[in-house]
């Protein structure tokens, strides 16, 4: 990755995505449910859906979860290497977003209950 061009500009992408992250859960949450709606199964009565309708659902979620993050991490990488520091915190929460989402992607389909 090369050094950022205007480094003051990449720490404020990368904490205006921070702020982002939440609306960036919310909206994944929101479109889980959609697509499992979709897909039938809106009662817990039902069971849990298989494995194959578990990552259907999972997966665009996922990326609607993480896409903030990786987004944080990017330009906060992007600012700490043009010498603006915080931007590396930035980079840091946007990474810990990232492998949140994805433990809990895995853990709910291999522990749908």
């Amino acid at each position: 990755m090369t050094p950022a061009s205007n480094p003051d500009r990449d720490v404020r992408w990368a904490w205006g995505f921070v702020v982002l992250i939440v609306a960036g859960g919310i909206l994944a949450q929101l479109v889980g449910y959609g697509i499992a709606t979709l897909l039938g199964y809106t009662d817990s009565e039902q069971g849990s859906p298989p494995v194959g309708a578990a990552l259907l659902i999972r997966i665009p979620a996922l990326a609607i979860a993480a896409a903030p993050g990786t987004a944080t991490l990017y330009f906060g990488v992007r600012a700490g290497q043009g010498r603006r520091f915080s931007g590396y915190l930035a980079a840091a929460i946007g990474a810990l977003t990232i492998v949140y989402w994805v433990v809990v992607a895995v853990i709910s389909v291999l522990n749908p209950a």
